[in-house]
């Protein structure tokens, strides 16, 4: 009797040493998933900001009209309908979704500011990091912007980037490009890399 209540008592314990292991577990890879969350969007969010920076983020409303503004530093967080009120005031512009850490399609922004300013269009920045950005602020005539996802339900970068875009560009978004060209507001061709010889001079 006393043999069979040991074994008893053994394997009672053994089972919540197990669940205990697995209990463990179960929170630690939690843990592991919410880290790698975390460094998917805290790129856009104020991690790793100095105080400065974080108060030169101007998060506007929906009322805020951005056409007038100059580029005084800031980085502006805007939406979609924003960006399309201004884009309309302008007969010709290119939309820049600058993501530094795309290395492979990256161009560097005074060079778009360069072709820009020799062909008469109006460059709009669009960061999808903060960082990188305010190093990048004075290369650009125009003020920088970055994406208000206040009103997007997730926590995952692609997502919200899709969203904004799509919201921005209506039935014409198929896939997320680097270069978005507007004339009086219309999407009228979309690159990854600028075609123009005296650009690709530049390039080589």
């Amino acid at each position: 009797m006393l043999i069979t209540l040991k074994r008893t008592i053994c394997i009672t314990l053994l089972k919540n040493t197990t669940m205990k292991k697995l209990i463990l577990l179960f929170t630690v890879a939690l843990m592991m998933q919410s880290c790698n969350i975390t460094v998917e969007v805290s790129a856009y969010t104020d991690y790793d900001l100095t105080l400065k920076q974080k108060n030169n983020i101007c998060w506007t409303s929906d009322t805020t009209s951005l056409i007038g503004l100059t580029n005084d530093g800031r980085i502006y967080a805007v939406n979609p309908n924003q960006m399309k009120d201004l884009l309309v005031a302008k007969e010709k512009a290119l939309v820049y979704r600058w993501s530094p850490y795309e290395i492979e399609n990256v161009i560097p922004i005074y060079f778009v500011q360069s072709y820009c300013n020799e062909n008469n269009i109006e460059l709009y920045v669009i960061t999808n990091e903060y960082k990188s950005a305010f190093t990048e602020i004075n290369n650009v005539k125009n003020p920088m912007f970055s994406m208000n996802i206040d009103d997007y339900i997730t926590d995952i970068a692609d997502k919200w980037e899709n969203k904004f875009y799509k919201q921005l560009l209506g039935n014409k978004y198929k896939k997320k490009y680097h270069l978005y060209y507007f004339e009086n507001g219309k999407c009228v061709r979309t690159e990854d890399k600028i075609v123009n010889d005296k650009w690709k001079k530049k390039w080589e």
